[in-house]
């Protein structure tokens, strides 16, 4: 192998390596614990549990008292800034109604522990803006 073809290769390696090495700090930026409100003046409380299995997301949305298991998350890369993203998830009331949520937003910072992911939530008829923080 000629000097030039080693360089090329090394080179090669690193760009490799350095997205891989930004993952491991914190795993998939999705993963983990989210907590703010939604609605007028965030009244209604929202946290999130979601982990990154590899290929989905699970986990768990509580919003407004309602626990509901996540069904569903589509991610839009276009911007490796800021990501677009689609969550769903389905649950029961306390009286054992079905309840869904559908959040549509953005997901900030995502190189640093600190995300922001706000945007539109829709929960049964309610709907209303939501921002939440990774804790």
């Amino acid at each position: 192998m000629t000097r030039s073809g080693f360089i090329r290769t090394l080179a090669i390696i690193a760009m490799l390596a350095i997205p891989a090495a930004a993952f491991a700090q914190f795993g998939h930026p999705f993963n983990g614990t989210y907590s703010g409100g939604w609605g007028k003046d965030q009244a209604n409380r929202l946290l999130f549990n979601t982990q990154w299995t590899g290929s989905k997301v699970t986990g768990t949305v509580n919003s407004a008292g309602v626990t509901m298991n996540v069904t569903d998350a589509q991610f839009d890369y276009t911007d490796p800034t800021a990501w677009k993203v689609t969550l769903k998830a389905e649950g029961k009331d306390a009286t054992g109604k079905p309840v869904t949520a559908t959040l549509v937003g953005t997901l900030e910072n995502i190189g640093v522990y600190y995300k922001i992911f706000s945007g539109t939530i829709t929960q049964g008829t309610q709907k209303g803006d939501f921002v939440v923080t990774r804790n």
